[in-house]
């Protein structure tokens, strides 16, 4: 607290309150501008200190690109013409597969031809129908294997079944229809078969006989062949089909390709142990002047906002206890203080207490 009641000071009293008012108000202004200073060196120092690691960071990621982009292009060309290769051994290979299908199984195909002109021979001397020797003909009349008695019974079941269920119900058929097929059929099946039998069997019984088991002979060397295809191309001694070449060509370019993915590997690691140590040392120079005066700066500048703080808060502690306790916190502006000290000049109030007073009884 004061050693006096400020209330029964005169008016140089006052103006020194209002002087200390004065500067009161002049350090926090100073204060604030400071604050403002501090955050603008910060800012602009974290933008530098980025600005140093971005550049840092993009020239080193720009020099190991560089460094890596000349052995990939390099790996990348030898994997090419991997594929290249790769593709003419496949190429190769299959020619060599065909060639060695068509040598294997000539003597195969050569009789089957041979079978099959057997049987043409026989149907044309005794002027039979080729129908004859077709699959149907046979399952229908000669059935022997699995396949034929399948075809046998899916055509019964057509004729004598599934078209008499699709006559009975579709709507557009009269029943008469579906009657006279039921009818008919039958009787047409009876001629057609003693038909054939009478004029094709039992004339030529031993010509399509002889045809059915040379059709089977030659059925029996188709599976010869499939087989000998199959077995073929599982084969696993490609050195037959002259790839010897292809294959050291394809493991001199992955040797190739790891030597160079060795030496870019060494490359990387002589830059990590050396040139990156020089980048980021040239760079740093280039910004260490600069951050080092706004480092310097920045310290300068909050020294002086701390002691000019310190200053303002032992300020706002004296105004408070020896002038806003007495004159309270309304008249605590310069401006108010100001129409105190007018009403003490014009000689109506000689005190600070009798200036307040005349102040309340105008306002």
């Amino acid at each position: 607290m004061a050693e006096q009641n400020i209330l029964n000071g005169n008016q140089k009293q006052l103006e020194q309150i209002i002087g200390d008012m004065k500067e009161h108000n002049s350090k926090k202004e100073r204060l604030e501008k400071l604050s403002e200073s501090v955050k603008d060196i910060s800012r602009e120092l974290d933008n530098t200190n980025k600005e140093k690691q971005n550049e840092t960071d993009s020239k080193i990621k720009a020099s190991i690109d560089a460094i890596c982009d000349g052995y990939d292009k390099s790996i990348n060309a030898d994997k090419d013409k991997i594929k290249n290769v790769t593709a003419a051994r496949d190429k190769a290979k299959m020619a060599g597969v065909k060639e060695r299908i068509n040598s294997e199984t000539a003597s195969l195909r050569a009789e089957n031809c041979d079978l099959a002109e057997q049987i043409n021979e026989a149907f044309i001397h005794e002027n039979i129908s080729k129908m004859c020797n077709s699959q149907i003909f046979i399952a229908a009349f000669n059935a022997r294997k699995f396949l034929d008695y399948v075809i046998d019974v899916s055509l019964l079941l057509v004729l004598f079944a599934v078209i008499p269920v699709l006559l009975y119900f579709l709507p557009v058929i009269p029943d008469w229809i579906l009657l006279l097929y039921s009818i008919l059929m039958p009787i047409l099946c009876l001629i057609l078969v003693k038909g054939i039998y009478k004029g094709v069997l039992l004339k030529h019984k031993d010509t399509i006989i002889a045809a059915q088991n040379t059709r089977m002979q030659i059925r029996d060397n188709k599976k010869r062949i499939k087989k000998i295809e199959r077995n073929i191309r599982k084969d696993r001694n490609e050195d037959m089909y002259g790839l010897e070449s292809y294959d050291s060509k394809i493991n001199a370019l992955h040797d190739e390709i790891s030597g160079i993915e060795e030496e870019k590997n060494a490359a990387l690691e002589e830059f990590e142990n050396t040139t990156k140590a020089d980048i980021i040392s040239e760079i740093n120079n280039r910004y260490d002047d600069k951050i080092t005066s706004m480092d310097a700066e920045l310290k300068k500048k909050k020294d002086e906002y701390d002691d000019l703080d310190d200053l303002v808060k032992k300020q706002r502690i004296y105004i408070s206890s020896n002038y806003e306790a007495y004159l309270g916190k309304e008249f605590m502006s310069v401006d108010r203080l100001s129409e105190l000290n007018s009403i003490m000049k014009s000689g109506a109030a000689d005190t600070i207490a009798q200036a307040l007073a005349v102040y309340n009884n105008r306002h």
